[in-house]
C-alpha cells in the first residue's frame, strides 16, 4: 500500500469518527426519543457514505492548500511582531471560516 493511499485511508477513518457523534445523536432520537424506525436505512447509508468521503476531501484539500498559507501568515505576522494585525488577522479567519 503506498504512503498517498494509507493516508487518505486514515483521512476517511478520521472522518468516519468525527461524523459518528452526529450519527449517534440523530439515531438515538429517532429511535429512542422518536420511537420511528429509519424511513429510508439504504438511502441513509448511502448518502453517509457521500458526507464522509466529502469531508475527507474538504479536509485533505485544507491541509494540503490552505493550511500551509495560514502557517506561513501567521508566522509572517508573528515575526513582525504587530499584536494588532495578528489579532486581525486572526479574527477575520476565524469569522471567514464560521461564515463558510
Amino acid at each position: 500500500m503506498t504512503k498517498a493511499l494509507r493516508a487518505f485511508l486514515q483521512s476517511i477513518l478520521r472522518s468516519v469518527r468525527d461524523l459518528s457523534p452526529i450519527i449517534l445523536v440523530i439515531l438515538f432520537f429517532q429511535f429512542f426519543v422518536l420511537n420511528k424506525s429509519l424511513p429510508d436505512p439504504g438511502g441513509m447509508l448511502v448518502g453517509f457514505a457521500l458526507v464522509t468521503f466529502g469531508l475527507t476531501f474538504f479536509v485533505y484539500g485544507l491541509e494540503m492548500g490552505l493550511f500551509p498559507i495560514g502557517e506561513s501568515m501567521a508566522n509572517a505576522f508573528a515575526r513582525k511582531g504587530s499584536v494588532v494585525w495578528l489579532l486581525i488577522f486572526a479574527f477575520a479567519l476565524g469569522f471567514s471560516t464560521t461564515i463558510a
